[in-house]
């Protein structure tokens, strides 16, 4: 998933325009850019039960730390000056980004 997402040009990029990489749960992570409609039609997408092992038809879903959380960032979120895949400042969006993740998961597990 994280390969097919750096080749597609999904993540929210750095203020110096690099795949911006920022420390989670998980460790070292990139953010995919839930403003892009190209992103959230490819995200959507990975929901199918060709596309996610081990899926069923009674599938249910957590997005968790949507916020989005960047637990080595200020404010324990993503800096206000990286730019989402069209050039637009965090600082404009960060309220709608966990909306279009849930958005995009809900078109995914419903189509």
């Amino acid at each position: 998933v994280h390969r097919e997402a750096t080749e597609k040009g999904l993540y929210v990029k750095a203020h110096d325009g690099a795949d911006f990489d920022g420390f989670c749960w998980p460790g070292q992570s990139s953010y995919v850019d839930f403003t892009s409609p190209e992103a959230r039609e490819w995200w959507s997408g990975l929901f199918s039960l060709d596309r996610y092992e081990g899926s069923t038809l009674d599938l249910f879903t957590w997005n968790d730390m949507n916020e989005p959380s960047v637990f080595n960032g200020p404010e324990v979120s993503m800096r206000k000056d990286c730019k989402s895949v069209s050039g637009v400042e965090h600082r404009y969006w960060h309220n709608v980004y966990g909306l279009y993740q849930q958005m995009a998961t809900a078109e995914g597990l419903t189509r």
